[in-house]
């Protein structure tokens, strides 16, 4: 059998599919030959099968460079799942871990490694020690390279070093999006042989829509969002440029009705994990992230993905959009961009890049210089130890041709905002593709068409998602490709055979989750929800804090069992917590106080409807108690019941601060859906939210009320909320 025929062998039982892409095929013909190849496929063109089915045929240890630790994590726990030996090596993994990843090295069972590019340049000499050569070395994401590689990430311009060190090794470089120049500079960087192979994808991804909108002020650039979002696609990624803004913007949609969630980097990783487990499980319909973090969200069915902002480069919008329509169905990318937006993006080229008298003066001091910023002493080290200053004249024509790169692509994005004539073609054209015709934008003419939303398939959906993603991983990977997890969604079949039958799927996957895929699409629980599931984590962390306070063993408050049943069951009522076994009692009145009905009135009818609230509540020993809440459509009033005005402060995924009157005084509001209001005895005017969401989390909120004296007799009421 040749090579080939083993590929496509290989392909079937552990993909399912009967034969590869045409793109696929050209980049795997390739590297079966021996070639180092260079494959530009989009997003969506399965760059993985083009390393991982060679891997398997031609044996050996295979090493792939990636970017980033949490995106490589969920690369092996997809991999793994479909019976390919796989394994990462990064700082997240404890000795032990480390150690049997080692041993699997040395003793020729693993064929996928992947580590980052620092991670490979240090461990590069122990590879060459132990005379470990690797059958192939795969640089993922590879215009990484041209991108970070210079002033960021320098241990990717040193790869072709490390390659060295290494043994020469047939190198593959993919990536999504790479200009002809970024296409020469992997190649040269990387010391591709001469005669490597270079394939290209097309740009143009037919499913998905173009468009910006120009506003003039930030109102606009507001109101502008709302309207986006008044269409009948649901789930919408918002990149934002910064940390702040990204609370901001969710806490101004949460505000106006949606349910909206900040995802970036500030959050705590178990913050971050529910954040992330909701906008999978359809509880949270818009997050809004910043663009570090909104590009591992691997969500099928985003309909919308809309920029804040315009990014930098052209490159960063091609592969942020392309986070939408990954089920292959519509979906529309529209920037929102006002005049004078590309000044923080140039403002940022002075850190990176310094303007040359500073640097010679900060160089001149040692770097003991008063009054400049840290980054930019940061940079000044950095281009020091790239241009040697201390050797005599300073070559400044690498830096300036670094710099005016920089700039060309911001003006890139900023001529595609502009873009009269047709936005598609101005984007596929960057990269060097013309196009024939335009399948969607703006500019032409051609209107958004909404798919229609088949209530069961959304279900199916969500329950496979829900059933195949580790929570675990930091980025909720899925083994199964977003068009698959849709095509299983809408056809589910009857029995395991058919199911190995499915094209990405195959008898490898089957054999180990036949009983977890067709239990979910047939709506059974196969299993309970693994103990490092993010929901069962924030009820544990809960749990912990009420028994320091009790001081009794965290198990008499509520067993694992009891955690584990309220997490599956997600009770929305007084009603169906006090239904959990393990919670009870049978009269919920015996938790929640005879109070907790007697204020609940009508909801107005301008409400907001946050996705999810984070609730902070004190406790004796002066620590804050976070905890964190699934939203599940329950109105927040803007006005209370009778002539008392409610103020909401802040919302979101951030402190919710409630005020009552002019005086911002008052022992108890009577609020509509809002009940756990409670006034701390050492100071009245300070009001505490005890409550706002789903009862698991009000039962845990009562708890730390009772923790510090705040009982019914002192204006207290912890309850659910049952309102829909």
């Amino acid at each position: 059998m040749d090579l080939m025929a083993q590929a496509r062998s290989l392909l079937q039982h552990h993909f399912g599919y009967p034969n590869f892409r045409p793109a696929q095929t050209a980049v795997i013909y390739s590297i079966l030959n021996g070639k180092d190849t260079l494959a530009v496929l989009p997003t969506g063109g399965g760059k993985s099968i083009c390393f991982q089915v060679p891997a398997l045929v031609l044996g050996g240890l295979h090493i792939v460079v990636s970017p980033l630790i949490s995106l490589m994590q969920d690369q092996v726990e997809a991999a793994v799942a479909r019976g390919i030996p796989a394994a990462c090596l990064n700082s997240t993994l404890g000795k032990e871990e480390q150690s049997r990843v080692r041993s699997s090295i040395h003793d020729g069972s693993l064929r996928l490694l992947y580590v980052s590019p620092e991670k490979l340049e240090r461990m590069s000499p122990e590879l060459q020690a132990g005379g470990i050569r690797p059958r192939l070395l795969v640089v993922d994401e590879a215009h990484c390279i041209a991108e970070w590689g210079h002033d960021f990430r320098p241990s990717y311009r040193r790869l072709a070093r490390v390659r060295y060190r290494l043994g020469k090794p047939q190198t593959v470089a993919l990536t999504g999006s790479a200009t002809p120049a970024v296409r020469a500079d992997i190649v040269r960087s990387l010391r591709l042989r001469e005669g490597h192979a270079l394939h290209l994808g097309s740009f143009d991804r037919a499913n998905l829509w173009f468009g910006a909108v120009r506003v003039d002020s930030e109102r606009e650039r507001r109101a502008a969002l709302l309207r986006l979002l008044q269409g009948d696609d649901v789930m919408t990624i918002v990149y934002a440029p910064t940390r702040g803004s990204t609370e901001a913007i969710a806490r101004a949609l949460a505000e106006a009705g949606h349910r909206a969630a900040p995802y970036h980097a500030g959050l705590s990783k178990l913050l971050r994990r529910v954040t992330l487990d909701d906008f999978l499980q359809d509880r949270v319909d818009v997050i809004v992230a910043t663009c570090a973090f909104g590009m591992g969200i691997d969500k099928p069915n985003v309909r919308l993905v809309v920029h804040w902002t315009p990014p930098p480069t052209p490159e960063a919008y091609y592969q942020e959009a392309g986070r939408a329509g990954r089920d292959g169905e519509f979906a529309r990318c529209v920037m929102l961009w006002r005049p004078g937006d590309a000044v923080l993006h140039r403002r940022q080229l002075d850190v990176t890049f310094p303007p040359r008298p500073e640097l010679e003066k900060i160089w001149s001091k040692a770097g003991r210089v008063s009054g400049v910023p840290e980054n930019v002493l940061q940079s000044a080290e950095r281009l020091r130890r790239e241009l040697r200053p201390e050797r005599g004249p300073v070559d400044w024509r690498p830096v300036s041709e670094r710099r005016g790169k920089a700039e060309f692509r911001i003006q890139a994005v900023a001529n595609y905002a502009r873009e009269s004539r047709c936005r598609r073609a101005r984007l596929v054209g960057y990269f060097g593709e013309r196009l024939a015709r335009c399948s969607g934008c703006d500019c032409c003419g051609t209107r958004a068409k909404f798919p229609r939303q088949d209530r069961e398939v959304s279900a199916r959906l969500s329950r496979l998602r829900s059933a195949l993603v580790p929570s675990k991983t930091p980025w909720g990977g899925c083994p199964l490709e977003p068009e698959v997890l849709l095509a299983l969604a809408r056809n589910p079949p009857p029995t395991a055979a058919a199911l190995a039958d499915v094209p990405g799927v195959g008898p490898a996957l089957a054999a180990r989750l036949s009983g977890t895929i067709l239990g979910a699409l047939a709506g059974r629980l196969e299993q309970p929800l693994p103990s490092h599931h993010s929901l069962i984590s924030v009820l544990q962390q809960w749990r912990a804090g009420v028994a320091r306070e009790m001081g009794v063993p965290a198990y008499t408050v509520l067993p694992d069992a009891a955690l584990s049943s309220i997490a599956m069951q997600r009770p929305c009522t007084r009603a169906e917590l006090a239904k959990v076994h393990g919670v009870g009692p049978p009269d919920p009145r015996q938790i929640w106080g005879n109070s907790a009905g007697d204020h609940r009135g009508s909801v107005q009818s301008e409400c907001l409807t946050p996705s999810q609230l984070q609730v902070f509540v004190s406790v004796p020993s002066s620590q804050r108690c976070r905890v964190s809440i699934p939203f599940f459509g329950t109105s927040l009033p803007r006005q209370s019941i009778g002539a008392r005005r409610c103020v909401v402060l802040s919302l979101g995924l951030h402190e919710l601060a409630v005020r009552a009157g002019e005086s911002g005084r008052s022992n108890r509001i009577p609020l509509a859906g809002i009940q756990g209001i409670a006034t701390r005895r050492s100071d009245p005017t300070k009001t505490t939210l005890l409550v706002v969401g789903i009862g698991v989390v009000a039962f845990a909120a009562l708890c730390a009320a009772d923790a510090f004296g705040c009982g019914p007799e002192e204006n207290s009421t912890a309850a659910a909320i049952g309102t829909k």
